[in-house]
């Protein structure tokens, strides 16, 4: 907010510099450079203004350091050299005060990843019962959050506030303790979270890597079925893809505005060099077609965005009538993070239903927080 009062208060500035230096101008030496500044001052500052109110809207970056592509937070840093150990002490202090007034705490957390040749940083959120000494080895459910195109973890502490929102549906008995896990996505293009044809292996790294290494370094579930997936955006699709091809890990997904057919285009480069069986693979409305719908699926699309609208209903159509699939629309609203800020606890109840561990009921059809219409099939 200081950023926007600041961009909003320059242009006023500018523009009542440029109004008296033309009504008044001072002496000639230094009217004509005064006058170019204050000119140029009103072009910039308008579309800093813009810019600013974009990135609020969507969420694409959450400090200067995220933009700039290096972390805030100067755990970020040691975490590489802390995998498969305790936390860093300052982190388990602050996370065991947290958790002792029920809140849960996110920590940074480097994921190597062997076996797809990939290492990235993430967020990884913790429950209070974490740090419960009455239950020292027991293990949680887990959620792989994943993020949008372009976006990054950050989006879910800073924009999405997802600590808050799984303390509350914890605290209400709506989702068992659960561990949520978000890794980065891509480094330099969107990858689409797959396995790119002579390239990056995405889907390996998140569903393969990234759960082994949760596994090992935190007190998470690896039992068949004891994870789940929750993206927004470019997330919703791979939340999606991720958990079909990936069953026996994923017993759940849900995906906030996503989409359901690979793609290409120039922020994904050329993923699956011409090879139509790939990409068919990859195309989670060809794969409902022809294959068993072993995961819970949920799928929210909002009024105001035609094409997630669209997309929802095509693959509803798609999917066999024995699958677990429920669609969620919402008569207004874009592709924002606004919207999905809104969606994300009626989604977390849905998912709360389908983790290992047992819940207070919460049907999302009559979740009264927000005005759905609902297809369920089962």
């Amino acid at each position: 907010m200081p950023l926007l009062v600041l961009f909003a208060a320059g242009l006023l500035a500018a523009l009542a510099g440029m109004t008296a230096l033309w009504a008044r101008p001072p002496k000639a030496a230094v009217a004509w450079p005064l006058r170019i500044a204050c000119l140029l001052l009103v072009i910039a500052l308008p579309i800093g203004l813009t810019a600013d109110v974009v990135n609020r809207s969507l969420g694409f970056y959450s400090s200067w350091s995220d933009l700039l592509n290096s972390p805030g937070d100067a755990r970020l840093a040691a975490a590489a050299q802390l995998r498969h150990q305790q936390l860093p002490t300052a982190d388990l202090n602050r996370a065991a005060q947290q958790a002792a007034h029920g809140h849960g705490s996110i920590v940074p957390w480097t994921m190597p990843g062997p076996k797809a040749g990939l290492t990235r940083d993430g967020l990884v959120y913790l429950p209070a019962a974490y740090f419960d000494r009455a239950r020292p080895t027991q293990r949680f459910p887990v959620i792989e959050l994943l993020h949008g195109y372009s976006g990054s973890p950050g989006n879910w502490a800073h924009a999405l506030h997802i600590a808050a929102v799984l303390d509350r549906e914890i605290s209400a008995g709506r989702i068992p303790p659960v561990i949520a896990v978000a890794p980065k996505l891509y480094d330099t293009h969107d990858g689409e979270c797959v396995d790119a044809v002579h390239g990056e292996r995405n889907e390996t790294y998140l569903a393969v890597d990234v759960p082994a290494d949760i596994g090992a370094a935190f007190r998470a579930s690896t039992a068949p079925g004891s994870w789940s997936t929750l993206g927004f955006s470019t997330g919703g699709f791979c939340a999606v893809n991720l958990a079909l091809h990936y069953p026996y890990t994923y017993r759940a997904a849900v995906s906030l505005s996503g989409y359901f057919t690979a793609l290409t285009d120039r922020t994904t480069g050329n993923l699956y060099q011409g090879d139509a069986a790939v990409r068919r693979a990859n195309s989670p409305q060809w794969w409902v077609r022809h294959h068993p719908v072993r995961p819970s699926l949920y799928v929210f699309a909002s009024g105001g965005d035609r094409s997630a609208m669209r997309e929802a209903r095509s693959f509803r159509r798609a999917v066999r009538r024995n699958a677990d699939l429920t669609t969620v629309t919402v008569p207004s609203g874009g592709h924002n993070i606004g919207v999905w800020k809104a969606a994300l606890p009626p989604a977390l109840d849905w998912l709360g239903q389908r983790m290992p561990s047992p819940t207070t009921p919460a049907v999302v059809e009559n979740n009264p927080r927000s005005d759905v219409q609902v297809t369920l099939r089962r």
